[in-house]
């Protein structure tokens, strides 16, 4: 056969599979002009509220990440919104906005600072704010874990050793013990896919290692901790409900007709979100059986932000404007606004069978000029996916208010209300105003 024939050949392959590829992998956009915004519709029962991150807005944290600070010198958390003495006052913010549930994570560093040193004032004052939020009507959500423990754990190795696994699950139990009985709704790792990789591959994260090999060892141990603290726990309260906190982060090819693109794209969304959701569903990651892990969720907390167009040739660093597409608006934080890819992310883990609770989104927008279309826009296809049946009990809005953002430091501001960090000032956003009447109405 003529050299010619075979090229045709190649050629009409290549481009039946990149076909083939793109109907089984839509990647829809809307044309939001043309759409009524305002026009939202949510049960009845649905579940309204927020969600914070210890590290993030406490204060003068002494942990893995104060310590990486320190080591690296990237702008230090340092008091951060000082949340640790006027949380009466945030709390306030939460009931002028209405909510009725609110996700907070517990520091391990505050609670044993020491190994075996358990801090019992830090513990009561958990305590008191579980009972203020219940006295106010808001029901807690509690994390366990948001990418911060104490220095001592991460002197042994953190997650990145098995055997250390024994410590976390002995912290989990004793402050499960205090709590459980008004804290019914519990987050035991907040995206553990995104510790893992930024801390262990990317370099971007605590420990700041570079190891493909430690990453995925780290992901395997992650997950153990999660279905290990899951089995522990639900064993002393089986009337709690214990999940994980999952970021779906999508990721299309670049190029549509590029089919090395739509293979790093395929590799990264399963590195990315499909190991994770196989474990809970098969028991297994990377090849290996994972202990307990199978069906040890009563619920998905899904964070969904953005999608990513993946090519070879990707940046190993944050400090990059993503690319996009031409129709899209490109956020503060250099990714895209992607509300479409909210209800591809909700038919991704609804494989798991299980309730979804929203537990993060959000947008970064110091001007506020983008945060209300965002919130338009996501809780639109929110609502149509409910409307479709699919199981969505609430909506956490990240964040309540600006905070320190991890390696970003404070130059991004998701909050519904704006902070003054010289004077911890706290001024609601329109925004926030919006919010409070989408709540109203729902």
């Amino acid at each position: 056969m003529d050299w010619w024939v075979w090229g045709l050949a190649s050629l009409a392959s290549y481009v039946l599979i990149i076909i083939y590829l793109s109907w089984r992998n839509p990647e829809p956009h809307s044309t939001w002009q043309q759409i009524d915004l305002e026009q939202l519709k949510f049960p009845s029962n649905f579940n309204w509220g927020s969600a914070t991150a210890a590290h993030q807005i406490e204060g003068n944290n002494t942990n893995n990440w104060s310590s990486f600070e320190e080591r690296t010198g990237i702008e230090k958390s340092a008091k951060a919104c000082e949340h640790w003495q006027r949380w009466r006052e945030d709390f306030n913010l939460l009931s002028e906005l209405g909510v009725d549930s609110y996700r907070f994570s517990i520091e391990w560093s505050r609670i044993e600072p020491e190994q075996g040193e358990w801090n019992e004032a830090v513990v009561s004052t958990y305590s008191k704010m579980v009972d203020d939020l219940l006295q106010r009507g808001i029901k807690p959500m509690v994390t366990l874990h948001h990418f911060t423990h104490p220095i001592w754990f991460e002197e042994l190795g953190g997650f990145s050793k098995k055997e250390n696994l024994e410590h976390w699950v002995n912290y989990c139990e004793r402050i499960f013990d205090v709590l459980s009985d008004r804290v019914k709704d519990w987050c035991t790792i907040n995206e553990p896919e995104v510790f893992s990789i930024m801390g262990y591959f990317m370099g971007l994260f605590p420990p700041g290692r570079k190891s493909i090999r430690k990453t995925l060892r780290v992901m395997r141990n992650m997950m153990s901790a999660h279905a290990l603290a899951y089995r522990s726990l639900k064993s002393s309260r089986p009337d709690t409900r214990i999940g994980l906190a999952k970021n779906v982060t999508l990721f299309d090819p670049l190029r549509r007709w590029n089919l090395v693109h739509w293979i790093t794209a395929k590799v990264l969304n399963h590195l990315w979100n499909g190991i994770w959701i196989s474990s809970i569903k098969r028991g297994r990651m990377l090849g290996r059986r994972v202990e307990y892990a199978k069906g040890s969720v009563d619920f998905i907390g899904l964070n969904y932000y953005t999608h990513v167009l993946a090519s070879p040739f990707m940046p190993r660093t944050i400090e990059v404007d993503l690319p996009k597409r031409k129709h899209q608006i490109m956020t503060e934080f250099g990714y895209p606004m992607y509300a479409e890819g909210l209800h591809r992310a909700i038919e991704m883990i609804a494989a798991l069978k299980v309730p979804i609770e929203i537990t993060e989104n959000g947008v970064a927008d110091e001007s506020d000029s983008l945060r209300p279309e965002h919130l338009h826009r996501h809780l639109l296809v929110l609502s149509q996916a409910i409307e479709e049946g699919y199981d969505i009990r609430s909506y956490h809005h990240w964040s309540l208010m600006d905070n320190f953002e991890w390696a970003e430091g404070y130059k991004l501001r998701f909050g519904l209300f704006h902070v003054d960090y010289d004077t911890q000032e706290r001024t609601m956003r329109e925004s926030g105003r919006l919010f409070k009447e989408i709540i109203a109405n729902n």
